[in-house]
């Protein structure tokens, strides 16, 4: 079976406050006030919401961010399967991934907040929210696709003393609610552009799978399908479209420089690489989705074999293997690599490596595997990181880091040095988005 969606692209090129939300031939008029109503019946807990827009080319830098969301809003859809964008969190969990989805190209909706520290609301010591930065000028910039799109960040102050898992709900349902709202101002209108996402399979070429490992370890290290989070999932086949109309949304809050945004999964660049490439040099067979970060290695070997043996029965030439997470995801992944190897299926992966300062220093890899010999470098999550002082911060006036000594909150506006890259914002994860590369001479 395969899937036939349609997205039409509906730029914003610029964003001004108005009386009431509107779209019109590139322009997007927001009232504060009606997506205040609109997130209004999620934000139980909730202290308070405000907003700020940065735009392409300021010299800024955002901190406290959490997830990112691409403003979709699905408009036609087989009347016997009701599917809508991001199905399960606003809506019943519908198959998404036909009809006709229409998207704000350009703009991202993001939610930012200085989330509480104490232990109640954290997964584990490990998994507590740190402050996840991006700078929109500079070397830095080319970690994210978000100093090149319009911001409209969506500030929480939540109230004390509630649960971790309804902070979390809270502020999902409260961004996606707006970023709906927003895209729906679309419906009626004629698109710049649209394209269409159909991977029926043309004889005669090889078959590749893209294999997206996500990280599951709780609160604030989740990855949601369909609404619930992948803690005991399977692996399992989703037609790319899914993934495109987002079946499968970020919810990882814990280690910035890890977090695939659910903005970058339906956006995913492998998964947009292999349907440019389908028909001409190779057929798309799918997405198979997991978990990394299993708890053992009887489960880790488990899962690869599933995702080996899913790949033979699709009968793919070929498997693109990425995951979100840690060192200890590196496992799932190098296993998945193995007994892909092992059935006569080419493997390639995207990995962060460590190698201290400057990439010499020790292991650059918590596992390897013979059969991992064609590896694509997303970045040393070990080298330091100089970042300039900037003109204005969005998300907050201070930064908050260093939570293990006690706290350290300098002005976010000023220079600053890191260690390691942990705190930058998709500075090491395994989608494929970057622009920073490495040349040998």
């Amino acid at each position: 079976m395969t899937m036939r969606l349609t997205r039409k692209y509906y730029p914003v090129r610029e964003l001004r406050e108005g009386d009431r939300c509107a779209y019109s031939a590139g322009t997007l008029t927001v009232s504060y006030d009606e997506l205040l109503a609109v997130a209004k019946p999620y934000g139980k807990n909730i202290a308070k919401i405000w907003f700020e827009v940065c735009r392409p080319g300021e010299n800024a830098r955002i901190v406290h961010v959490l997830d990112t969301i691409q403003p979709m809003y699905k408009t036609e859809h087989p009347a016997n399967w009701g599917g809508k964008e991001y199905p399960g969190i606003l809506n019943y969990p519908h198959t998404a991934g036909c009809g006709v989805t229409n998207l704000l190209e350009g703009l991202a909706v993001m939610e930012c907040a200085a989330m509480p520290w104490d232990e109640g609301s954290a997964s584990s010591g490990l998994l507590y929210p740190r402050d996840a930065v991006i700078q929109t000028t500079g070397f830095y910039k080319h970690y994210t696709p978000f100093a090149d799109t319009i911001n409209l960040i969506v500030n929480f102050e939540v109230l004390p003393d509630r649960t971790s898992d309804e902070y979390d709900n809270d502020i999902r349902k409260s961004g996606m609610a707006i970023a709906q709202h927003l895209a729906r101002l679309t419906e009626g209108q004629p698109a710049q552009r649209e394209e269409v996402f159909d991977n029926t399979p043309v004889a005669g070429l090889p078959g590749v799978a893209l294999v997206w490992m996500c990280q599951n370890q709780g609160v604030y290290a989740n990855t949601l399908y369909y609404g619930l989070p992948i803690y005991d999932i399977a692996p399992t086949l989703l037609e790319p479209n899914e993934m495109l109309d987002g079946a499968v949304v970020g919810g990882n809050l814990g280690w910035p420089t890890y977090k695939i945004p659910t903005w970058t999964h339906v956006n995913g660049p492998i998964v947009l690489e292999l349907y440019r490439r389908h028909g001409v040099d190779l057929n798309f067979a799918g997405v198979i989705l997991a978990r990394s970060h299993q708890p053992s290695n009887w489960h880790k070997d488990r899962c690869a074999q599933i995702i080996a043996k899913m790949a033979a029965q699709l009968n793919c030439a070929g498997l693109i293997m990425q995951w979100e997470g840690g060192g200890n995801a590196c496992i799932d992944g190098m296993l998945t690599i193995q007994n892909g190897e092992r059935r006569g299926i080419r493997c390639a992966l995207l990995t962060f490596e460590f190698g201290g300062k400057d990439g010499t220093e020790g292991q650059l890899l918590v596992d390897d595997v013979p059969e991992a010999d064609a590896v694509v470098s997303t970045g040393s999550w070990e080298r330091p990181v100089h970042l300039d002082a900037v003109d204005v911060a969005y998300g907050g006036k201070t930064l908050r880091l260093d939570k293990e000594k006690g706290g350290y909150f300098p002005d976010a506006r000023e220079a600053i040095d890191f260690e390691t890259n942990v705190h930058m914002y998709m500075g090491g994860n395994q989608s494929g988005y970057s622009r920073i590369m490495a040349r040998e001479y």
